[in-house]
Parts: structure tokens; C-alpha cells; sequence
């Protein structure tokens, strides 16, 4: 278990030192984001911090885990480290939106081939290859939407940092219960470099993760979800979820409904979906005059509410498509909320 709190120790204070290393490299270089219509900030901030995420946790794990006894996990640091490339190259010099894209299914589709990352639904209903197969492309499509929405709710200050530390610290929380130590590990080192990295990003942020840092941190966020259907399945856990999909949806639904929200409009609109806007949660709140800070608050707020809803919900035994429907009803409420007070200040 120790190595549970050394790793986490060692994680957190890898991105405290290397992070202002990262901000005096881009200082010299003018690594900078480039202001815009998209962006709010007003001064030079580089978005190289993922670089810093990505390798104080990914050191961490190496050091404190026994891979040895994870064959998969060679697969799994392969993926991140592919999709760290895909975010560094596109930080650099930019990726067009569909080339990045080839390069993420190709991650992704590394994880459910060979590494057997892999949502067992619709094999249930259909026997066989076929089944084996829609169940793979059913795998590819969530873990794509889940990276892609988290790339974008990456719009303000501390944002990312927060939802992130709230998912994916959830689920090593929860993985630490059942005691897969390994698992807990992996997400908890990744937590305690958000929770170092929030101390540089918060309003005005003197640095971003980037899409090196939301890319990565996407991956893994995607293979813990799906982690969590096959591990609270256990029988001798002693913590026991009875519908992890409920539990997996309210943690992502939120940020995974506002990009398919945003991807919608633009499609009705005629606009290309990889035509980046002002449409998110998160700028329909800077329209009401909040400041990053706070609507980071709120939005990391409002998943931790679904999430307890949700276990609790869970604790009573309601299916997954209850919950489903329960955290459904409240993102529309919570939507239909902002979007009201944001009509009635323009009006």
C-alpha cells in the first residue's frame, strides 16, 4: 500500500518542480498559445504543461508498479504514449482536426485489439464474431467521444485540471476499495499532478495542459471507465457497484453532452464539427460575466453531485438505465437553467 502514497508524493512534486522548468523553456522558444477569438486569456501563456503531466505520472507508475504481472499494460503505455506524441505535435505546430483524429482511432484501436480494453455489450445479444466485432467498434466510438470531449471542455482556466481530478480521482478512489492497487496506482499518481498542476493553471493560469496533457489524461479516463464495468463485476469485491455503467455515464455525461450538443449545432448550422466556436458550457458561463475560476467550481460541482446521486441510486439497486435517465434529466436541467440566464442578460 505504500506505494500507493509514495507514488502519489512523488507524482505531485515531479509536476511541481518540472512545470516552471516547462514555463522558462517556453519562454525562451515564444512557445506560446496563440490569443484569438477562441481564447480568453490576454497574455502569454504556453501550453506545454501536459508534458509535465503525462511524464510524472507515467515515471510514477513505472517505479511503483509491478508491471510485470500486467502483460497488457505494455499495450496501454504504447497507446499513451502515441497519444502524447498526437497532442505534442499538435501543440507545436498544429494537426489538422481529422489528421488527429486517424492518429487517436489508431490509439485506441491499439487498447481493444491487443490489450483487451473492451465493452462486453452487444456480444450478449449477438453470438459470435459479429457480436465480438460491433462490441469492438461500440469500444473504439466511447473511448474516441470520451477523449475528444475532454480535449474540449480544455476551454478556461483550471477546467480540465478539476473535472479531471474529479473522474479520475473517483475512480482510483474506488479501485484503491477493491483493492487493485495497480489500477488505483495508475490514476491516482495522474490525480496528484492535476492537483500540483492547478496550482500554475488557475486564473489567469501561467500555463495549459494542452492537448499533450488532454489527449493522454483522455486515453486514460477512457480505459478506467471501461475498467470499472469489468472489475465491479468481481466476485470478491469489497465495495460492490451493481450498475457501473450508471456510475461511468454520470461522471462523463456532462462534458460527453456538450460536445455532442456543440457538434449538433454546428451540423445544423452547415458548419464543419471540427470548426472550433464559442458554443460550450464553459463560454455560456463567461457570457454571464462568471470568471474561470468559479465556473470551474460549478461544473466540477454539478459532477460530483451526479456522481453521488448516482451511488446512491446505485446503493438502492436501480438499473443503469434509471441512473442513466436520472443523470440525463439533470444535465438538461442544468442546461436549460444557464441557458435561460444567459437569454435573459442579452435580452
Amino acid at each position: 500500500m505504500y506505494e500507493l502514497l509514495i507514488g502519489s508524493i512523488f507524482s505531485f512534486s515531479l509536476t511541481l518542480v518540472t512545470l516552471p522548468i516547462l514555463m522558462r523553456i517556453a519562454e525562451t522558444n515564444k512557445l506560446f498559445v496563440p490569443k484569438g477569438y477562441r481564447h480568453v486569456h490576454t497574455t502569454n501563456v504556453s501550453s506545454l504543461g501536459g508534458i509535465s503531466l503525462f511524464g510524472s505520472s507515467i515515471l510514477s507508475f513505472i517505479l511503483f508498479s509491478d508491471l510485470v504481472n500486467y502483460p497488457e499494460y505494455k499495450y496501454i503505455l504504447s497507446s499513451g504514449i502515441l497519444m502524447f506524441a498526437i497532442g505534442l505535435r499538435d501543440d507545436l505546430f498544429n494537426i489538422r482536426p481529422k489528421l488527429k483524429l486517424i492518429g487517436q482511432l489508431v490509439a485506441v484501436t491499439l487498447l481493444v485489439v491487443f490489450a483487451g480494453v473492451r465493452i462486453q455489450f452487444l456480444i450478449h445479444f449477438i453470438d459470435g464474431t459479429i457480436g465480438i466485432i460491433l462490441d469492438i467498434l461500440l469500444t473504439i466510438s466511447i473511448m474516441i467521444l470520451i477523449i475528444n470531449a475532454y480535449n474540449l471542455i480544455d476551454g478556461i482556466d483550471m477546467l480540465a485540471a478539476s473535472v479531471g481530478t474529479v473522474i479520475i480521482g473517483s475512480l482510483g478512489l474506488y479501485f484503491l476499495l477493491v483493492s487493485q492497487i495497480d489500477y488505483s496506482l495508475a490514476l491516482l499518481t495522474v490525480t496528484s499532478a492535476l492537483i500540483a498542476f492547478m496550482f500554475f493553471n488557475y486564473s489567469p493560469a501561467k500555463i495549459f495542459m494542452g492537448d499533450t496533457g488532454t489527449l493522454s489524461i483522455g486515453l486514460i479516463m477512457s480505459i478506467s471507465l471501461i475498467k470499472l464495468e469489468e472489475i465491479s463485476q468481481l466476485s470478491d469485491n469489497p465495495v460492490t457497484i451493481h450498475s457501473a455503467p450508471g456510475i461511468s455515464f454520470a461522471l462523463i455525461s456532462l462534458i460527453s453532452f456538450d460536445l455532442l450538443r456543440v457538434a449538433l449545432i454546428r451540423y445544423l448550422k452547415g458548419i464543419s464539427i471540427f470548426i472550433a466556436d464559442k458554443r460550450h458550457i464553459h463560454h455560456v458561463f463567461l457570457d454571464l460575466g462568471l470568471k474561470p475560476n468559479i465556473i470551474s467550481l460549478i461544473i466540477s460541482s454539478f459532477i460530483v453531485l451526479q456522481l453521488l446521486f448516482s451511488l446512491i441510486a446505485d446503493y438502492f439497486h436501480y438499473n443503469s438505465f434509471l441512473i442513466i435517465g436520472m443523470n440525463m434529466l439533470m444535465i438538461i436541467g442544468f442546461y436549460a437553467i444557464i441557458l435561460k440566464l444567459n437569454q435573459r442578460k442579452i435580452a
